[in-house]
């Protein structure tokens, strides 16, 4: 049996990236590969999410995994919006998952992978419900700025994927609802 291919939808390459890492986290003993569309942004992922699951079957992807920020939307109208531009899926395993409000709530779960990714030597307080957080991206840009000092400046492109490798996924568990349906996607893999 070859192994398990996963095609990525997401809004940008960091947040690929931090699937990747993810998904390594939860099959540190399964090699996996990927393939991934990337939207650029929210709104052409709901366009164009059914014609590149069909690429994804073309490309021999066992599963999709669509990601898409929830950013100030309704919960159930946004879900509807995907599952109407992405089913049918060509593809039979596939998860849609929403972060609540953007991925970057998943990272502000775990204050010691960020304090690790940023050579913080102190302990952090954060939100012990990062889903609340109103801009979570925003956030964790000015909480990183003050609590180094103003020696580090926050870029979701090149720090998010270094805070994942450092997470503890059992804390997204724990404080992030919206990540389960993923989390348990990837371990029935």
């Amino acid at each position: 049996m070859s192994n398990p291919l996963i095609g990525i939808i997401a809004e940008d390459d960091s947040d690929v990236d931090c699937i990747k890492i993810i998904v390594r986290k939860l099959k540190p003993s399964q090699k996996i590969g990927f393939k991934k569309f990337v939207g650029n942004g929210c709104g052409k992922i709901s366009r164009k999410a059914n014609a590149w699951a069909l690429q994804f079957k073309r490309l021999k992807c066992n599963s999709i995994i669509l990601l898409h920020d929830l950013d100030r939307k309704s919960l159930p109208e946004l879900r509807e919006k995907i599952d109407a531009a992405f089913l049918p899926s060509p593809i039979e395993k596939y998860v849609v998952s929403i972060p609540i409000e953007e991925l970057e709530a998943w990272l502000l779960s775990d204050p010691s992978a960020i304090a690790a990714t940023f050579d913080i030597r102190k302990r952090l307080n954060l939100p012990n419900q990062p889903e609340t957080v109103p801009s979570p991206k925003e956030f964790l840009g000015g909480f990183i700025w003050r609590e180094t000092g103003k020696r580090h400046t926050y870029l979701n492109t090149k720090h998010n994927s270094k805070i994942v490798e450092n997470i503890d996924i059992n804390e997204i568990i724990k404080k992030c609802p919206s990540f389960r349906d993923l989390n348990d996607f990837i371990i029935s893999l």
